[in-house]
């Protein structure tokens, strides 16, 4: 069925067998069509706006002599005014829109045409310094799995260039990022949670255009990180000051300071110049009353003064809210994230709020005026306090909502970039079934698929093959397919059921000279994680690129024969990738263990790779021919033949 989506009454249909990318590019183009007729409307109104403004001044001027009708042609040319003001912000309202909807469909088009560089960053976010800037969960996780640094390394998480946060990452806000970054490293173990997570982004994946215009207007808070994380750190910490007797005395004496001041004003103006000197009297009394009552103003202004740069920041969040509460549905758990939205647009009292924090930052002697005659500051941060203390939770929560909407949204857009896509189907059996998969960092024309079907019955997968062949990409692309489905995201993948499962990994093994660790002993520690598992609960899948690989050959076989033997008594998943036959036969004599390979093809040209998995061990030996191709003396290519022939290894230390 199409899917009609439309800007500004004009409709762009979108047929199902259209690719996104083909999508993109006519919505990109149908949204520089309107911001260009928007600011033709805008520059008309602002040529209204200006004549207007000069026929009202010059009628006045010219037509002086009849009262009435200078009048009349006046308060013509304000009101034409006034109105030429009101269309030109409107048009320059909905040219702003597009032109920020227009730069996420840029994003986007240019994510699901390019692997090669990230749409936006690619760096794991960190924390701020300060520790009130932490938000309540609007969305239940349920229980998850926290990776380590060996699993966001292996797994390319945040690699340069562009990193699996790099491709999914279309966030705008630093609280987005982080809560995408914490969706990346604590993926859900729950298969309820999971399906209510897939729920939300299929509909917000399915729906291009509210989801994009939404992303645009999240678009607003770019470059406000440093306000938006002051803001969530000042709903924590921002307290009204108890209030006492000078306070409540001093708003009362206020009043009728203010109705002094205006009686004294109006009979100074009508020639009673007695006023004047209880005007006088007055001021001087409430410059004493500002003196004692000095640490009271002093508590209100240190509550106060660090929220007077924020409300323009508070005005983007309103705004955010209050399209996200007409775009998002009353279905999946996106209905938690509309409530929370309707809560700021309706209940946050944010209009009012922004316009208290105008006057707060007012300054100079117009401020020390209003202080003296009707203590200005006291006011304020009355007004201001009474708006921010009652509603922390609702504003703490909407932030919270928008993190979560962002990285909904992030999670979205990957899954319709996708060239080739499923939504996986989680069980409870301990499965791992994935057809056709492929590593979302590899440019689709480039991948070749690959698929894994793990179960009670087979366990454990054994991969032998050549370098370069393509074992490592295997394990990153099952890992990564695992835990983008464990995210609630789409996988590249034709089909893929599994059951959630904690994922470990020992693929990418680094020396680490600040731990005073070797290769070998970094490896056998990440390697204990899986050997002591003791965790009754989720299964876990445990990938390992070639075990025990920095000791010399004798030892590593004898070692990975234990370890694959002693994996298989547990109940857990493994893939393991290895060069040692005796692994793969140790395998076949394994009734939970199955072996598959990758193989290389000797060509005049050199060495080619299908990357293509193949069952059973790998067969192929072409080292000694590449040798020889390659213009070796023959005696020492006999050498190794014969070498070869009697079985012999090296037992030099690599």
């Amino acid at each position: 069925m199409a899917r009609e989506t439309h800007t500004d009454n004009a409709q762009i249909t979108a047929q199902p067998d259209v690719r996104y990318p083909a999508w993109l590019e006519a919505y990109r183009g149908k949204l520089e069509d309107d911001r260009v007729r928007f600011r033709r409307r805008q520059t008309g109104w602002s040529w209204i706006r200006l004549i207007s403004f000069i026929g009202g001044v010059a009628a006045a001027i010219f037509l002086r002599d009849n009262s009435l009708l200078a009048i009349g042609t006046g308060a013509t040319g304000v009101l034409l005014f006034l109105y030429a003001v009101v269309r030109y912000n409107t048009w320059e309202s909905r040219r702003t829109f597009v032109e920020r909807a227009s730069t996420v469909a840029s994003e986007s088009f240019h994510a699901s045409t390019r692997r090669d560089a990230p749409a936006r960053a690619w760096q794991r976010p960190e924390d701020p310094q300060a520790d009130s800037t932490t938000m309540p969960p609007v969305l239940d996780e349920g229980p998850t799995w926290s990776l380590t640094d060996q699993e966001r390394d292996d797994l390319d998480l945040y690699g340069p260039p562009v990193g699996i946060f790099g491709l999914l990452n279309r966030t705008s806000t630093s609280l987005g990022a982080r809560r995408l970054r914490d969706l990346l490293d604590s993926p859900s173990l729950s298969p309820e949670h999971i399906r209510r997570r897939q729920e939300a982004v299929r509909w917000l994946e399915q729906h291009h255009q509210p989801r994009l215009e939404m992303m645009g207007s999240l678009v607003l808070l770019r470059n406000q990180d440093a306000k938006l994380d002051r803001l969530l750190r000042l709903l924590h910490q921002t307290q009204r000051p108890p209030r006492s007797i000078l306070s409540t005395g001093l708003r009362l004496w206020s009043a009728v300071s203010g109705v002094v001041f205006v009686y004294a004003t109006i009979g100074i103006a009508n020639g009673q110049y007695l006023w004047a000197q209880g005007l006088v009297v007055l001021v001087l009394m409430n410059i004493i009353l500002l003196s004692l009552a000095r640490p009271l103003f002093r508590r209100f202004d240190a509550a106060v003064s660090p929220w007077t740069t924020l409300g323009g920041t508070l005005g983007c969040v309103l705004a955010v809210a209050q399209h996200a509460e007409r775009e998002l549905p009353d279905e999946t758990q996106l209905n938690i994230l509309k409530g929370h939205f309707t809560a700021i647009a309706s209940n946050a009292h944010i209009p009012s709020l922004c316009g208290w924090l105008e006057w707060a930052g007012l300054h100079g002697a117009m401020r020390a005026v209003l202080n003296v005659l009707v203590f200005f500051d006291l006011h304020i941060a009355e007004a201001v306090l009474a708006r921010i203390v009652p509603n922390r939770e609702i504003l703490l929560h909407g932030l919270s909502a928008m993190a979560e909407l962002e990285a909904l949204c992030s999670l979205a857009s990957f899954s319709a970039e996708l060239p080739v896509a499923c939504y996986p189907q989680p069980n409870g059996d301990r499965t791992l079934h994935i057809e056709e998969g492929r590593h979302p960092l590899i440019p689709a024309p480039d991948a070749a698929p690959n698929g894994i079907d793990l179960g009670p019955n087979i366990r454990t997968w054994v991969i032998t093959g050549p370098n370069a062949a393509g074992k490592s990409t295997f394990l990153r692309m099952v890992g990564v397919n695992v835990l983008l489905a464990q995210v609630g995201a789409a996988a590249p993948a034709k089909q893929m059921t599994w059951s959630p499962v904690r994922l470990i990994t020992d693929v990418r093994i680094r020396d680490d000279l600040a731990r005073h660790e070797s290769y070998f002993l970094s490896e056998v520690r990440r390697l204990r994680r899986l050997v002591l598992d003791a965790d009754p609960g989720a299964p876990m899948l445990g990938l390992i690129d070639e075990p025990f690989r920095g000791t010399n050959s004798q030892e590593r076989a004898a070692a990975g024969v234990a370890l694959l033997e002693h994996l298989m008594g547990s109940k857990n998943l493994f893939v393991i990738a290895t060069h040692e036959e005796v692994l793969a036969q140790t395998a076949a004599g394994i009734p939970s263990a199955a072996n598959y390979h990758f193989q290389e093809h000797l060509r005049d040209g050199g060495i080619e790779f299908d990357y293509l998995l193949r069952p059973g061990p790998a067969g192929t030996k072409t080292a000694i021919r590449i040798l020889e191709r390659e213009g070796y003396p023959a005696s020492l290519l006999e050498r190794a033949k014969h070498l070869i022939a009697e079985g012999i290894q090296s037992t030099q230390s690599v």
